[in-house]
């Protein structure tokens, strides 16, 4: 592959080499043209090794129509190898940039994940800066076999263009594969812990640690018993240059 692929594989994941914007042009595009369906995943350093150690999830995720670099790391790692990404698109980024351009258009978006309580502020934050915007539904992410079935129903029943899942890795992930194909949605984003930051529960780092790639080191600040799942980033490095090393 060359800087102009379409894709560039990192360890088992295939990220697809696309720019914020073109991507988002592309899905309101399918959502105005088209009778597809698109599923967006946004994994980062440790979701690739998490992946890497977990051949089903690692499926699971190249089944998506993108897999787009949420992270810093993903970067470094395509320049390691030779395959450089254009630029990063962070899952949050993506979603405030998709909401921005949609708001006042004839699209639609339903909103599941975050704790009770939380996806309600979010949506009162969303609603107060996007006051344009379609807004279909929203539920949290904690349910039961019994109430993630009524969600399934209620979404099938005001069928959003588009569907925000934000529950965390994998269980995000997990819900698409599992439920996708039944879906009445035109795209499927997952967007992490992007309904917390939109809540005001957790602040997004400043934008000078965002262009360092240093967002990761301010999260930690923030969140300290995070530090074992951070460990994923220099384990995530290593096998990046070692199988440089060995192909």
């Amino acid at each position: 592959m060359n800087k102009l692929s379409k894709q560039t594989k990192i360890l088992t994941l295939k990220i697809n080499n696309i720019k914020m914007q073109e991507l988002i042009e592309k899905l309101i595009d399918i959502i105005q043209n088209s009778s597809d369906k698109k599923l967006i995943y946004t994994p980062n350093s440790e979701i690739v090794v998490r992946a890497y150690d977990d051949k089903a999830f690692s499926e699971l995720l190249n089944r998506a129509d993108y897999l787009v670099p949420d992270g810093a790391g993903l970067l470094l790692a395509a320049r390691l190898i030779g395959e450089p990404l254009q630029e990063r698109v962070a899952g949050f980024d993506l979603m405030r940039n998709l909401l921005k351009q949609a708001a006042g258009q004839d699209i639609s978006f339903y909103f599941l994940g975050g704790k009770p309580g939380i996806i309600d502020s979010a949506v009162t934050n969303i609603k107060s800066e996007l006051p344009e915007l379609n807004m279909a539904g929203f539920h949290h992410g904690y349910l039961d076999q019994d109430l993630e079935e009524s969600v399934i129903v209620d979404i099938n029943e005001k069928q959003p263009d588009i569907l925000l899942v934000g529950m965390g890795v994998p269980r995000q992930e997990k819900f698409f594969n599992k439920y996708f194909d039944e879906l009445k949605i035109k795209v499927g984003l997952t967007v992490g812990g992007s309904f917390d930051v939109w809540a005001g529960e957790v602040d997004r780092a400043p934008l000078l640690m965002q262009k360092l790639y240093l967002e990761w080191f301010y999260r930690l600040l923030q969140e300290p018993t995070r530090w074992k799942r951070m460990m994923a980033i220099p384990r995530f490095i290593y096998l990046v240059l070692k199988e440089k090393i060995n192909t």
